[in-house]
């Protein structure tokens, strides 16, 4: 069985969790084959715009527990080496990231969930902060998606209680994009990946950059950094495109340049 699915829709790569039997647990296997598919889309640029999903009933179910427990002396290299790398990868991916949440996320799967750019859910998805239910603590990067996207005090809750939430509660809280029945879901999902998949892609880039970069710093450094990504964007051959189809009043046709 192959651990990634990859399917394309013209300028959208699609990568598809595929090992149902253990709830797309990230495995060394499955963790790996993910991790050298971003990173060679980050060097190749074959792609506009990508959307991770799961097969199955789960999305992910987070760390493979034989694994980690093979390996706990090593913990911290193992989790600097493998599930961190990729957080990092999807983070700095230069084009928009989907994930498209089709069941149960747990652990680090919540982290993988929210570190994308748009987060979508069938209406049956569940994130469960269940790290503390092993006695573990929270990795690869959930502290801060969490805190950042739902709030420090329901954080420390669910976390500290090992507590989950629905897809329509996380839409609530502001940390899901948007919610469709299951029976549309991968449907509506591949939509509107397709439809960031067809934008100015370069342009999303910079504007990824900029919501990171003003994520951890304050006004006086944000200000300099938007002036130098707007700078980037005027330079680029979408920004004429954009701007010729805005006064003709016509659909822009972007190339992602």
């Amino acid at each position: 069985m192959t651990d990634i699915v990859e399917d394309r829709d013209g300028d959208l790569l699609i990568l598809r969790l595929n090992r149902p039997q253990s709830m797309n647990a990230l495995g060394v296997d499955l963790r790996e084959a993910l991790t050298d598919r971003v990173e060679r889309l980050a060097a190749a640029k074959d792609a506009r715009a990508l959307m991770i999903t799961g097969t199955g009933r789960a999305f992910c179910a987070g760390a493979d527990l034989p694994t980690l427990l093979a390996r706990r002396d090593r913990v911290v290299q193992s989790l600097d080496d493998g599930v961190n790398r990729l957080i990092a990868l999807l983070r700095g991916l230069p084009i928009p990231v989907v994930c498209a949440v089709n069941g149960a996320a747990a652990g680090a799967g919540v982290s993988l969930a929210l570190a994308s750019d748009v987060l979508v859910a069938a209406e049956s998805a569940k994130f469960h902060l269940a790290f503390v239910r092993i006695g573990a603590a929270m990795d690869a990067g959930s502290s801060l998606f969490l805190t950042r996207t739902i709030g420090a005090a329901r954080s420390r809750a669910l976390a500290m209680m090992g507590g989950h939430f629905d897809a329509r509660t996380g839409k609530d809280w502001g940390a899901v994009h948007e919610v469709w029945p299951d029976e549309v879901f991968e449907a509506e999902a591949r939509a509107l990946a397709k439809s960031l998949s067809e934008g100015p892609t370069r342009t999303i880039g910079l504007i990824k950059r900029q919501i990171n970069f003003a994520e951890s710093h304050a006004l006086d450094a944000v200000l300099p950094f938007e002036a130098v990504a707007q700078g980037q964007a005027f330079a680029g051959e979408d920004l004429e495109i954009g701007v010729a189809a805005f006064l003709e009043r016509k659909p822009a046709a972007f190339k992602g340049r």
